[in-house]
């Protein structure tokens, strides 16, 4: 105990030095910190959606966007009769319309979409926006709509907030023309899907207005089936059934077209925990360089403590010591500079999926001790190799 303490204090003996390795160390685990909980947040909000759509079959038209995952947006209505069969097929739990429309901010160059939804499905669906509202009421008339938690963070970042309580202009097209169309926002809602939670939502009446959506026609059908294992052949089923009608529709088990989504974001996870790495090794080699020229500048230090009894694994100690203090320093600095920088992301560029966890805490904690032992292992064995008559005949 006495000589642990000992080398505790003395790893401050020379504050520059100490500066030098903590603030090298500190960088290193601050990128990695922020990496990892980047990382963190993407498999998060991914296992999230995947998870909300996992037991579910998307019906839309032919000509849906993105295999019709966007609800129906920017298709060719289907008539709402198909409900009937879909209903009828095996292991159906329960069918719900969606319909939907494009509408343009006033203030932004580019269309986003609008998603209605009627009395029944509302208090039918748990899923759904206006019973997952976070901040503000749900819509009370066609002149309200209620915006995505992730869409409001959006628009913030673009320097377009959308505030609670306020009316905004949308451009909507009418019979080949664009109108202006004035909405107020009375809420926000968080449903932790991607695709919803990137959106506005209304009632089904205003986005048939804007959809140009006839009665007896809707953007497409959700369905939730029984168990996942039913969830192919349920989804077979409904094509067979459906086949041959006009217009045509197209059968979509979401997770067959997120998966790739979600392989390409576990490559670029493994991609950014490679870089965690590079910067952990830096954070390694910068101990080291800075312990070895400590320990070749008290090579005479080695050698009196060694001449007054002082074994080789007593330096080895003493060097490691002061190794793991300025790295475990460096790592906890590291960790309150990388949440700094999550919460700086936050705010500028809206980067709001980072998750700081306690696994993260974990493995960084591991990586400074890493850090600390590899840093010293070499200035560690050089210290150890000092010879005190040498040292001093020198003095």
């Amino acid at each position: 105990m006495p000589l642990l303490l000992f080398s505790i204090q003395n790893a401050f003996r020379k504050k520059a030095v100490v500066t030098l390795a903590v603030f090298g160390v500190a960088f290193g685990i601050a990128l990695m910190t922020f990496l990892l909980s980047l990382v963190a947040g993407m498999d998060n909000r991914a296992e999230r959606t995947l998870g909300d759509l996992s037991n579910r079959i998307m019906i839309s038209g032919r000509d849906a966007l993105f295999g019709g995952l966007l609800l129906g947006m920017g298709t060719t209505p289907i008539p709402f009769s198909y409900i009937e069969i879909i209903e009828n097929i095996p292991h159906v739990e329960k069918v719900y319309a969606q319909v939907s429309a494009i509408m343009r901010p006033y203030n932004v160059e580019y269309n986003m979409p609008l998603y209605g939804y009627g009395a029944e499905d509302i208090s039918a669906v748990n899923s759904i926006p206006h019973n997952k509202i976070i901040e503000g009421a749900a819509p009370k008339d066609d002149k309200e709509i209620i915006i995505g938690a992730g869409l409001q963070k959006y628009m913030n970042f673009i320097d377009s907030p959308y505030e609670i309580g306020n009316f905004y202009r949308f451009i909507v097209p009418e019979n080949g023309q664009a109108k202006v169309l004035e909405l107020k926002v009375v809420g926000v809602y968080r449903t932790g899907n991607e695709v919803l939670d990137s959106a506005f939502s209304g009632s089904e009446h205003l986005a048939r207005d804007i959809g140009r959506i006839p009665d007896g026609k809707v953007s497409s059908f959700n369905v939730t089936v029984d168990k996942i294992d039913n969830l192919e052949s349920a989804a077979q089923s409904i094509r067979n059934d459906l086949s041959g009608k006009k217009p045509e529709v197209q059968v979509v088990l979401p997770n067959e077209v997120l998966n790739p989504v979600k392989d390409i974001l576990d490559i670029f996870g493994r991609f950014l925990i490679a870089v965690s790495v590079v910067a952990v090794v830096a954070g390694a080699l910068t101990i080291m360089v800075v312990m070895l020229l400590s320990v070749i500048n008290r090579m005479r230090e080695f050698g009196i403590l060694k001449a007054l009894g002082w074994t080789p694994a007593n330096i080895i100690f003493l060097v490691m010591v002061e190794s793991l203090v300025m790295s475990l320093l460096g790592a906890v600095l590291g960790v309150a500079l990388g949440y700094a920088g999550l919460v700086l992301a936050r705010d500028l560029i809206a980067l709001d999926f980072a998750n700081l966890t306690w696994q993260t805490s974990f493995y960084v904690g591991l990586a400074g001790i890493f850090i600390g032992v590899v840093g010293g292992i070499y200035p560690a064995w050089r210290a150890k190799g000092v010879a005190p008559v040498r040292i001093l005949r020198g003095v």
